[in-house]
C-alpha cells in the first residue's frame, strides 16, 4: 500500500489495517514469528508546520522462547511520531545535530510511500533480541550444570 506521504500528512488523512506477521518476509527471516498486528498511521503538522506521520501499532506476538523452546506470547504496544523531511540534509540535521530538533524519527518525502513496509520496520524494532519467559523451567545462566569431570573428582 502505497501513499504520498506529504499529502497525506497535510490533509490530515488517517489509514488503519492488519497485518498477519507470516506475510512478512524480513520479519519471518529473524524467527519464526505469528500472530496479527493491527496499526494506524495518522497524518498531521507539527508545530513547526512540518509534515508527520503518527504510527500506532499493536498486537500479540507468538515466538519460541530461548531458553526452554516453549510457544510464548509478546505483547506490542508502541506509538511514534515520524517527521516528513523534503531532503537528506534536513533530516540528518533533524535527527543528528540539533540538539532541540524535537524529532523523534524522520523519513524523506516520497510519492510512493511504502505504509506496510513502515509498519514491517517498526514491528522488527520492537521485537525483543531474544525471547524468553520472565519465569522459565529451562537452565537459566545462573543455573549450574554438573560438570562432565565431577565424576574424575570423586575417583581421586
Amino acid at each position: 500500500m502505497y501513499i504520498d506521504n506529504v499529502k497525506f500528512a497535510k490533509t490530515g488523512q488517517e489509514l488503519s489495517g492488519t497485518l498477519d506477521l507470516a506475510n512478512l518476509e524480513r520479519v519471518q527471516e529473524l524467527d519464526n514469528y505469528s500472530g496479527v498486528i493491527e496499526y494506524k498511521l495518522l497524518g498531521s503538522l507539527d508545530t513547526l508546520n512540518r509534515p508527520t506521520l503518527t504510527l500506532s501499532v499493536c498486537g500479540i506476538i507468538t515466538a519460541l522462547c530461548q531458553n526452554c523452546l516453549q510457544p510464548m506470547e509478546i505483547q506490542i504496544e508502541n506509538s511514534s511520531r515520524i517527521t516528513v523531511f523534503f531532503n537528506e540534509d534536513q533530516l540528518d540535521s533533524a535527527l543528528f545535530t540539533e540538539q532541540d530538533s524535537g524529532v523523534e524519527d524522520g523519513v524523506l518525502a516520497e510519492e510512493e510511500f511504502d505504509v506496510l513496509n513502515l509498519v514491517e520496520d517498526e514491528v522488527i524494532m520492537l521485537l525483543p533480541y531474544a525471547s524468553k519467559h520472565d519465569e522459565c523451567m529451562g537452565l537459566s545462566y545462573h543455573d549450574e550444570a554438573e560438570s562432565p569431570f565431577s565424576v574424575l573428582k570423586q575417583i581421586i
